[in-house]
């Protein structure tokens, strides 16, 4: 929460405080979505633990083949 104050650390918070911040706006939003929409939330029943899942795995597949993409180039180019 408190950091030592150094001659070139950015200014404003620091990364943990900025997670917790944006975790707790998360939650805060979920639960207004849920006390506004809550006659209105049977049109998300397309969303289940199935496809979040699948959806997690693609993404993560496909940032690995763009990382893996990325370094087989950059190892290329110093070899050259």
């Amino acid at each position: 929460m408190f950091r030592i104050k150094q001659k070139n650390a950015p200014e404003g918070p620091c990364f943990t405080c900025r997670l917790i911040r944006s975790f707790i706006m998360a939650t805060f939003m979920l639960i207004i979505l849920g006390l506004v929409a809550s006659d209105r939330l049977h049109l998300l029943t397309f969303i289940s633990t199935d496809l979040i899942a699948i959806i997690i795995i693609v993404s993560g597949l496909i940032l690995f083949l763009f990382k893996f993409w990325q370094w087989k180039a950059s190892g290329t180019k110093k070899n050259m």
